[in-house]
């Protein structure tokens, strides 16, 4: 189906999902309103997610997340007529907090393909992901505090991890700050970027490369990537032993190790 810029919500599934041999390629589709996340949308992205990183043995290889109609999403939808009702904006913060738990424990690579804007939860769903290929065009922000909110879904801490904390800063507390790909590639929280138009397929090409090594090597890699960031070497070292030994195992290539490993 092709989709309309001009289309109404009602007619489309906000949420496409598409399996190409090992990658799954989950699209964000409310282009009329920039890939704003609804309530509908985030349930859809929260229970799709669930149920991927929950599958024993036949988990994707890959995943690649993008967002129709030439950007990636503007965030949440503020839009939405019960906004402001506390008892909804609860609702959509357990589908956030559902969305990027499902991300970090996920036992395969996430590729963001972005191209146009990834602005407040656009953002923080883009950092979410172990790879971002952008548009050179794209454009990236945290608006929050110029809605009554504050990020709550990982971007500071992303941003803190991945390009310092000048960045952060920047991005949250300047108002209407917006920063390049380019930029953000050069501090380290963009890994490729491409001529606008080439992001998903750049993506999805990169997908079907990472997803043709072996699951289980492939799962202690994503994990070892997700939880050594905040650690200190020493603890860090520990954790990378813990997964040499589980990919190992899981691989069949050596046993458990014993009790009083040290290596």
């Amino acid at each position: 189906m092709t989709l309309s810029e001009t289309a109404p919500a009602a007619e489309q599934d906000p949420l496409l999902v598409e399996q190409s041999g090992r990658v799954v390629t989950l699209t964000l589709r409310r282009p009329h309103r920039r890939n704003a996340m609804s309530t509908a949308m985030l349930g859809q992205l929260a229970a799709v997610l669930t149920d991927l990183t929950g599958r024993q043995g036949a988990a994707p290889g890959a995943l690649v997340l993008t967002g129709a109609g030439g950007t990636f999403s503007s965030g949440a939808d503020t839009g939405e007529p019960d906004w402001h009702d506390l008892s909804r904006r609860a609702v959509r913060r357990a589908h956030f907090r559902t969305v990027f738990a499902a991300l970090h424990e996920a036992s395969f690579p996430v590729i963001a393909a972005v191209e146009g804007y990834a602005l407040g939860g656009g953002l923080e769903l883009a950092l979410a992901c172990d790879l971002v290929v952008a548009g050179e065009g794209a454009l990236f922000g945290l608006p929050e505090l110029g809605v009554g909110a504050v990020p709550g879904g990982g971007a500071v801490h992303s941003l803190l991890r991945r390009a310092g904390r000048g960045v952060a800063a920047r991005m949250l507390l300047i108002p209407g700050e917006r920063l390049r790909a380019d930029e953000l590639a050069r501090l380290g929280a963009v890994e490729r970027i491409v001529p606008d138009g080439d992001a998903l397929a750049e993506a999805q090409a990169l997908a079907a490369s990472v997803a043709a090594g072996d699951p289980a090597l492939l799962g202690a890699a994503v994990r070892l990537l997700r939880d050594s960031g905040h650690l200190d070497r020493t603890a860090a070292l520990g954790v990378e032993n813990g997964y040499w030994w589980q990919a190992a195992s899981a691989a069949n290539r050596e046993p458990s190790p014993p009790s009083d490993d040290r290596s």
